[in-house]
């Protein structure tokens, strides 16, 4: 399996679905989702994978949206961020249990990739910022249901409508990840070594129970979902929505208009 910008590493019952565009710390932009959605849909079709360490190339995991990507129409918005939910999904929803590993930037779409795994381990290095709202979007890809799930309703709203900054020993008391490891350089063998405590877990049960919890976590979600679509729609055009992306960096009070 190649890709241009994902890299599928292994062939026994463990792989590495590593972000691979180090150069940018691994933004999002359109080929990312695509070949996401392409590398989780051929994982799935191969029913000797057991586990799925999810990890980013370089200094960072993922540092969201690739801000120089052009602006787009309404329309095409949303197309992308039905796009981003097909692949959001996809990763959620794998028949082998996933695991990220968080170093670095995590920082708005590459903040809720996480969440879509069964195991976060994180990384004293990592600072994840949550900065839809902060730029004039909502959150989308189907992630607000795995967020509020993972660290609960008053906790999403914090990291969602307030776009702090958080680093690992914060999350930790939020219950964002499941374990630590003291630098970097250990998070790859943390994670193999979680891999093989799954691969010697009987493989039906262990993929039955995943889809059960998952279906119990977020039906209500799912239903709600399609409302992320249309939100991306309107707020492309909002002149507030302008304004936030480019005073995003600026210590000066922002003015709102009328939308």
């Amino acid at each position: 399996m190649e890709f241009e910008t994902v890299r599928v590493d292994g062939d026994g019952p463990v792989r590495h679905l590593v972000l691979n565009r180090p150069q940018v710390h691994n933004a999002v932009n359109a080929q990312l989702v695509a070949d996401l959605q392409a590398a989780c849909s051929a994982i799935d079709g191969d029913s000797n994978v057991r586990a799925v360490i999810v990890r980013g190339e370089g200094k960072s995991f993922c540092s969201g949206a690739d801000l120089r990507q052009p602006r787009l129409s309404s329309l095409d918005n949303m197309l992308g961020s039905k796009a981003g939910a097909r692949m959001y999904d996809t990763l959620l929803h794998l028949n082998a249990i996933t695991i990220a590993l968080c170093h670095g930037h995590l920082i708005g779409g590459g903040a809720v990739l996480p969440a879509a795994c069964d195991f976060r381990i994180g990384s004293p290095s990592l600072r994840l910022t949550l900065n839809e709202v902060s730029i004039g979007f909502n959150l989308t890809w189907h992630a607000n249901a795995t967020l509020v799930n993972l660290v609960g309703p008053h906790r999403a709203k914090e990291m969602l409508l307030l776009g702090r900054t958080y680093d690992l020993e914060t999350l930790e008391k939020f219950g964002f990840f499941t374990d630590s490891v003291e630098d970097d350089a250990a998070l790859i063998a943390a994670g193999e070594r979680l891999a093989a405590e799954i691969v010697n877990q009987p493989p039906v049960p262990t993929t039955v129970s995943k889809a059960s919890i998952n279906a119990q976590a977020m039906p209500m979600g799912r239903a709600l979902q399609h409302l992320d679509h249309v939100a991306v729609g309107y707020m492309s055009k909002s002149e507030n929505s302008r304004l936030a992306r480019q005073t995003y960096f600026d210590d000066a009070p922002r003015i709102w208009g009328d939308d």
